[in-house]
Parts: C-alpha cells; structure tokens; sequence
C-alpha cells in the first residue's frame, strides 16, 4: 500500500506512503536550514530569547516546529503551541494557521492521525478566510493523506482531487507532481486499476524530472518498484527498487527500498538475502521511531519466514505488527497481520486460532469497503474529468452521458431486481414448508433453552459469590473501582484480590472463551490463585504465573501436541508493598499502565508513553510478556517488572474486551491508544467517577453493536 505525500509549513516537505513507508522530507530553502538541527534550534532559542511577544516570535517558534517534527515531534508540538497561544493573543491569523498546521505535523509523526486531523482543520479555515489558495491545497491534500493512511480511499480521492484543482490552476509544478503520485497509489491499490496507477506514476516523475525535484523522482520510482512487484515481474521491481537507492536521502525512504528489496528475493526464494535487508531495514526504521514503517517491515518479515516453512517465526513476527496496527489504527496493515497469523497458525495445526484470525480479518476488511471505494473513487474520477472538459464539450453534452449512464444503471437494477425477486419466490416456497417444522420444533428448543438458563444464571451466583465481596475491596483498597461487564450471564474474566502481610495482590484474568467455558476456567484460576497464594507473600509474581502455568497445564493435560486444546488464561498480577511503596508486575501478554502527575518527582522513572495536551500527566505502560498461561510453542520465563509508586500515582489492570470492542460509526475497535487517552482524561475524577466515566464510554461506543467479549478493568488510586 503506498503513502500520499504531505507538505510541511509554508515550504513543500512531503510524505509518501509506498508499500512500507511513511517519510515526511523537508524541503530547504534558506541559508539557516543548511546547519544540522540541533544547531540550528539553538540558533533559533538565542534569537528567541531576545525577541519581543510578537509575529516574529511566532514565525521562530513556527519555525523550531518545522525543523524538528521529524526527529521530536513532542518538541514541535510544544514549540507549535506555543506559537498558537502566541498568535491567538496578537490576532496573528497567518502565524496561527501555520502553528496549527505544525501542531498537525507533529502529531501526524506519531501516528496520531485524529489528533493531526483536528489541528489541521483550524488551519484550514484560517487560510480559507485569508484567501490563500496554495495554502488551502497544502492542507486538503495532507488531510487526503490520513484518510489514505487509514484506508479510506475514497475520501482520499476525494482531498486529492481539490488539491490538484487548485494546483493546476496555479500552475504549481511540485504539488502537482507529488499528488499525481497521490492520485497513482490510490489506483495501485487495486488489481484491475494498476495500468492507471502507472499512467500516474509515469506522468509524476515526467514533471519531477523536468524541475530538477530528485525526491519526487526517488519516491516515484520505489512506487514504480511496488508495482511491477505486484504484476509479478521481478527483475522490473528490483531494477527500480534498486534504482531508488540512489536517489533517496533518509533513513525512511532507505529502509522502505530495503525491505522491497527483501520483500523481491523472498519471490525469487533467496531468503537469507531477503532477511538480511530486512533486519538492515528494521534497524533503520527503529532509530527514526517510525511506528507505520516499523509495523510493515515487520510484515515483509514475517511474510518472510512463512515462505521458507518457518511459519512459528513468521507468526511471532505477525503478532508484533499487529500489535502496533491496533494502536495507531492501522487498518489495512491489521488485515496483512491477520491474514498471515491465520495462515500462519493452519501451517502448524492450529486451526482454533487461524479460524479465530480468519474472522477477525473478515471483520476488519468489512470496515474498510474495499470494492465500494473501488467504485466510489472511479466515480469521482470520472467527474472530475468531466468537469475539466466542460468548456469543450457543453453543458447539455455532459447531461446527455449523465443520462446515458442514468438510463443503464436503472436497466441493470430492473435486471438484477427481477433475478432476486424470482430467487425470492422460490426460496419463500421451501420456507413455508420449514416454518411449520420449525414452529414445533422451537416450542421444544424454548423449553430446553429455558432450563439451561436457569442453570448458567445459577452458576453466575455461584461464580459472583466466590469474587472477592465490595465490603472487603473497600476495608483494604478505599480509593478503587472495577468495571466488571461479562458477554454473556457468566463470564471468563475474573479479579482476585486479597492483602497478604502488608502486601496487597491484584490480578485481573481473561480465560479462554467467555461464557460458560470462559466461567469453568475463571472458577479454576481462583482456585489455584487460593492454593499458591497463602499467608507468605514475596514480590515475584512471575513465579506465581510460572506456578499457574504448571497447574493449569497439569489439570488440563497439556502437553504440547498440535491437536490438543490450547485452554489457559491471559493475566496480569501487581504486588504492592504498602509500606515500601514498591509495585511488582508480571503479564501473562496483559499490561499493567501507570498514571502519574508530572510534577512529582522521585522514585524509579520510566519513559512516557504518551500525556495529554495539558501536560499535567503522563502514563506508563509495563507490558507482559507475550505468551498466556497454559501450553504455549514458546514457552520462556515470566518477568517482574518493579518500579517505586508515588501518592496519588493510579495504576490499571485489564482485559483486551474494553479495547477489541466493535464500535463507533465506522464499526472499528477502540483500540489500546484511544483506551490510554480515556485513562488520561480522566486522571482528575475520584476513583468512582473514573468508573462512570469508562462505562459510559463503553456504552456509547458499542451502541447497537453485539459485545464481543468479556469486559473487565481494575483502577486502583495510591
């Protein structure tokens, strides 16, 4: 899949999204560019320092944005906010849309697309209402870049197209260089669109060539390598792919031609070669942090490994992908790592979790729609030819095809109307002479099903009674909350809580299933949680998990062959020394996630992982270890994560239910990334408001949607 291309600031910088790459390349201009970007920053903060409350200041800070978006977005989000403050205090309207502009920039860096989106909107606006029509292109066609970058072609399309409108009319040689390409790797993406895809193409490096613009054409010809890559014809992608490597600067772009590279000599099946520009490319990749590039590099790998027969490598590298997919909303991506887990899992008999994958992957490509974009951009297309042809071939000429094509789609509809309505007679023939069958037989089945109920409403007493009670949670954890909410009456989610000699134990479990299989696990885990956990306890939850892992596999009699089942538990486990204030974590592939005023200081630091807007907190994530309790093909050691806690610090044990969930108006998941933003927003709540707050998140995001799995989160306030 290939990146649009976006442009930075008032100047051009872009980003092309080829099959693995999202590069932003500033263009430079002035003298002060010419110096690295450490130099040139503190350049920039000397002038700074000396520079009154005015546009100057703002166009400095806008500055500092630009140069440093690329390397530390964080930085040019600061730097850009400070420059809108600045602006919106001195009714600076330019300085304010480029600030925000930058503020996008950053943001697009990390792969937080809605955020980027949301800035660049205001900046829109702005240069709307001061008539800045090379501006208003910049914008629109960067917004077409997120909607390509999330899979929405056909909104895509669409901001490209206005782009170009306004840069032909201004006779703008770069943009529109850079959104033909825009416009070809939409088309590439489809099998029966690719000789368009490379009319574009061509048409893009025509006008790069003719300006003397090598990035355009460096870019322009990793995507003709992509192509004929997808036509099969190997040598013609390796020759262009090749080829880009001379042309391209940074570290991205490399990475991008290196892991084509391997990508090509894995079809040709030399897959040491291809490994080794891949781990080469990963490298790369990893040093500029890019989150996107990363994901597909890992893709290309894994892809890899599966064609030389190593399908548990490939399938370790899937998981990774997807992994970072989900959190920054990677739909097409996401699909790619599905479909190879399922694949992937098939190759070594594990057909519950490939079947668990192929589904999942059906759900995800519903979302994306890709034959209706398929249409819709066609569509668009076409209009937008028609109405650069207007003046040539008259009004009632164009409403004459209109109609034409009017005419045959009502035809084509009467067709297809009468077929369905013949097929619908028939079907209704052999369905009366069902129902009646049916009716009697679901007088028997209502009866049956009412028993059953009866029983699992039973057993959800049973397993409620055997939770630990609210009057016990409230004597040893005052400030807490657990949102508890199974799928069905019983659930496979389960909390077990109790205070061993000054040492409180918290875990959260997610068994196999939900339902009642789910239920029969959870009762199991508690039970053996009561065994191993007595009136001693140490801060080695990993050695509880490891006990658990024996246990469960024991009782179950896993042994590791191919057609057993792979019965067990998801579990994260924290042990918190009230006196010490030390927190011991260990994952069986959940995390545990820290959330902490910024202005407390003191004890074991990690890095943030993400903070809000208002800076006032930061939270930490200590993952698990990828691997469940219960049999596994690569079973290693569990590991305690221990880190000192402040007052007030909150810490969060969950399952995957909240973030798997199906939702919102494009029926997609809420995602680790959007679940880490709710905690955050949140921070000033008391713990029972917190609680409120996450359900009705829950609820309005599934709206009419079925929940899909059982639901549990566990906040705990030091």
């Amino acid at each position: 899949m290939n990146q649009p291309i976006v442009w930075v600031s008032g100047e051009y910088a872009y980003n092309v999204k080829y099959f693995i790459s999202i590069q932003l390349i500033l263009i430079l201009f002035t003298g002060v560019f010419a110096y690295p970007q450490n130099v040139q920053v503190d350049s920039l903060k000397a002038v700074l320092e000396n520079t009154e409350e005015d546009t100057s200041k703002v166009n400095i800070l806008n500055d500092m944005a630009a140069i440093v978006f690329r390397t530390a977005p964080e930085e040019a989000i600061k730097y850009s906010s400070d420059a809108k403050n600045l602006a919106q205090q001195i009714n600076f309207q330019k300085g304010l849309a480029l600030a925000y502009k930058n503020i996008g920039l950053g943001y697009y860096m990390q792969g937080n697309y809605s955020e980027a989106f949301k800035n660049w909107e205001p900046s829109l606006e702005i240069y709307q209402l001061l008539g800045d029509e090379k501006r208003i292109a910049n914008i629109v066609s960067n917004q077409g870049s997120i909607f390509y970058t999330l899979g929405n072609n056909v909104q895509a399309i669409e901001y490209f197209l206005r782009a170009l409108k306004i840069a032909e009319k201004w006779n703008d040689s770069i943009r529109i260089g850079t959104l033909l390409l825009n416009i070809g790797s939409v088309y590439s993406e489809q099998p029966a669109t690719l000789d368009t895809a490379l009319n574009y193409y061509r048409q893009a490096l025509s006008v790069g060539e003719s300006i003397g613009y090598l990035d355009l054409v460096g870019v322009g010809t990793i995507n003709l390598g992509e192509l004929y890559f997808k036509k099969e014809a190997y040598d013609s992608a390796l020759f262009f792919i090749e080829k880009s490597l001379t042309l391209v600067k940074s570290n991205i772009d490399i990475a991008a031609s290196l892991n084509f590279l391997g990508r090509i000599y894995a079809e040709k099946g030399d897959y040491q070669t291809a490994i080794n520009y891949q781990q080469d490319a990963l490298k790369m990749a990893k040093k500029e942090n890019a989150q996107l590039e990363i994901a597909r590099i890992l893709l290309g790998m894994a892809s890899t490994y599966k064609k030389q027969g190593n399908s548990r490598l490939a399938i370790d590298y899937y998981r990774q992908a997807e992994s970072i997919a989900e959190e920054i909303g990677l739909d097409y991506e996401l699909s790619d790592a599905y479909m190879g887990l399922a694949y992937s899992y098939s190759d070594i008999l594990d057909y519950q979790s490939a079947f668990k994958y192929l589904i999942q992957q059906n759900d995800i490509d519903n979302t994306i729609y890709r034959i209706e974009s398929e249409n819709k951009t066609s569509d668009l297309m076409y209009s937008y030819q028609l109405e650069k042809k207007e003046s040539e071939i008259g009004i009632l000429k164009r409403e004459s095809v209109i109609e034409q094509l009017k005419s045959r789609r009502q035809r084509a509809i009467l067709i297809t109307t009468g077929s369905f309505g013949l097929l619908l007679l028939i079907l209704a023939v052999g369905f009366y002479n069902r129902m009646q069958f049916i009716r009697k037989t679901n007088e028997k089945i209502k009866s049956q099903k009412e028993m059953i109920t009866d029983s699992i409403t039973y057993a959800q007493r049973i397993q409620s009674a055997i939770l630990p009670s609210q009057s016990l949670l409230d004597e040893i954890i005052p400030e807490h909350f657990i949102f508890f909410k199974p799928k069905d009456i019983v659930s496979g989610d389960f909390y077990w809580i109790k205070e061993v000699q000054e040492h409180l134990i918290i875990v959260g479990a997610d068994c196999t299933g939900h339902g009642v299989p789910g239920a029969f696990m959870s009762m199991l885990g508690i039970t053996l949680l009561n065994g191993l956990i007595g009136d001693k306890c140490f801060n080695a939850p990993d050695a509880i998990l490891e006990q658990l892992r024996v246990k469960i596999k024991e009782m179950l009699v896993q042994e590791g062959k191919v057609q057993e089942q792979k019965d067990g538990m998801d579990m994260a486990i924290a042990i918190f020394d009230k006196n010490s204030r030390e927190l011991h974590f260990s994952g069986a592939n959940n995390p545990l996630y820290i959330i902490r005023n910024k202005k407390l200081q003191g004890g074991k630091q990690l890095e943030p992982y993400a903070s809000l807007e208002n800076g006032d907190y930061q939270l930490y994530e200590l993952k698990g270890d990828k691997q469940p309790i219960g049999v596994h093909w690569e079973e290693t050691d569990f590991t305690t994560h221990s880190v000192s806690l402040h007052e007030q610090d909150t810490f969060y044990i969950f399952s995957d239910g909240f973030v798997d969930q199906f939702g919102g108006e494009h029926r997609k998941k809420f995602k680790s990334l959007n679940f880490k933003k709710l905690l955050l927003s949140i921070q000033k709540e008391p713990m029972d408001q917190q609680k409120i707050v996450i359900e009705e998140t829950f609820e309005s995001w599934q709206g009419d949607f079925e929940q899909i799995d059982d639901v549990s989160v566990i906040g705990v306030k030091i």
